[in-house]
Parts: structure tokens; sequence; C-alpha cells
């Protein structure tokens, strides 16, 4: 009896470990995953576009290391609309198939989504960051939404889309929103930083460099961080991602 008694003890004592270390569903109208807990912050994390196929979870591993490193704080990692992971989870909304898809409603969803969280969590201090095509998001999100994020970390941010579609000699996309065209809506309370890796030849760094220049001359508190040897993937960028994050949320 006594031994049953135990082991039901454990299954317990490890469920509800696992679901305070990783729930498997955020606030607000996208799906996500959530890590750690507290009400000393919020970090919400956005993937790229995975051009390529398959899940978008790959910004789970940041998201987990982040809120190892920062007690009471909880850590967002969204999945944009219309992206799933792969444990079958699926954000509502369309990707357009991966293609032109930072569109004001998804821009819209992903905001409202960062709203509903921290109203959940308890908090007003939030530290937003964006891989790729997150990042091209979540810079439209802070001039759109203003006051909305406290610091947004911007990294391999195509930040003018007509731009960066003519760099790529591709045609451009009419249905996004660039974040090139809200600069003038950034509140000067906002912190932004912009990490792109100096062999980047996706999203040339001069595509981030240029969005900090314009924010800095309107006043906001902007900076662009060159990331030595890396290139587009965010892996290589991971551990600076995590101490830009640390800094922020202090």
């Amino acid at each position: 009896m006594r031994r049953a008694l135990l082991q039901l003890i454990s299954v317990f004592v490890l469920t509800v470990g696992l679901a305070l270390n990783a729930q498997a569903q955020s606030a607000g109208p996208l799906a996500g995953k959530v890590f750690g807990g507290g009400n000393a912050g919020l970090v919400v994390v956005l993937h790229g576009d995975v051009s390529s196929g398959g899940a978008a979870d790959y910004h789970y591993d940041i998201a987990q290391k982040i809120a190892s490193q920062n007690k009471g704080v909880t850590v967002l990692a969204m999945l944009r609309p219309g992206y799933s992971d792969g444990m079958g989870q699926k954000s509502k909304g369309s990707n357009n198939q991966r293609r032109d898809h930072y569109t004001k409603q998804n821009n819209k969803l992903v905001a409202q989504t960062i709203q509903a969280m921290a109203k959940q969590v308890g908090t007003s201090k939030i530290v937003a960051i964006g891989h790729s095509g997150g990042a091209a998001q979540l810079g439209v999100i802070i001039g759109a939404y203003p006051n909305l994020v406290d610091s947004a970390i911007l990294v391999s941010c195509p930040c003018d889309i007509p731009r960066w579609r003519a760099m790529k000699g591709r045609k451009n996309w009419t249905k996004s929103q660039s974040p090139h065209k809200f600069t003038s809506k950034v509140p000067t309370s906002t912190r932004v930083i912009a990490i792109t890796g100096n062999k980047d030849d996706n999203t040339n760094p001069v595509l981030a460099q240029d969005y900090v220049a314009a924010l800095r001359a309107k006043g906001v508190q902007a900076q662009f961080i060159s990331a030595n040897g890396a290139s587009h993937g965010f892996n290589a960028m991971a551990s600076l991602v995590a101490k830009s994050a640390k800094q922020s949320l202090r």
C-alpha cells in the first residue's frame, strides 16, 4: 500500500513539473508553448518563415534557455499564424503557403496574443524576440501597437520588405506590412536591438542597419549588433539573443 502511494505521488509530481516547465498552449488567438513562470516579465519568441517546410518549433530551445536563465519570468514560444509544431499544435490563420504573409491581420493576431499573455501572466514588462519573418512582423507591431512591447530583439530582420525582395531578385510581397514603414510610429520608450550575422546572404545586414538608423534619427533607443561568423540561421546567434534578453529584462 505504502509503495503504491509513493508511486502515485511520484507520477503526480512529475506531471506537475512537466506542466510548469512547458505548457502546451498560450493565451490569446495563437498557439505556442510556455516555459518558466512568474510575473517578473514576459518574453515572447517568434520563429521565422521555415520556408523549406516542416515544423516551426526550433525556437522552443531558446525559449527554454531564457526561462532557465531568468527566474520568475514567463516565456512564450509562439506559433505564428498558420504554423504548426511537431506535436500537432497549430495556430489559427493562414501563412499563405509561407509566402507574403506578414499581413495586417496576421500582425494583429500576434499582437493580440502578446496582450492576452501579458494579462494572464500579470506583468507589464514585455520583451519580444523575432527571427527573420518573425522579426519582420515584430518590427511592424512595435509601431502599429505602440507601448505594447518594452524591448524588441530583431534577429536576421528583413526590415525593408520591398528592398529585401529586390535584393533576392524576387517579386515584391504586396500583402505584407514592412517595418521600415512604421519607424515614425515606434515610441521613444521602446528599446530595439537588431542582430544580424555578418555572413547572412538572405537578409543582408544593411536592411537592419538602415532600419536602426531611421529609428535612432527619431529618438528611439536602437542599436545594431553584427554577429561575427553567423549566417541567416538562428542557432549561431542564440547565445547573443539570450544575453540581450537578459539585459532587456533588467
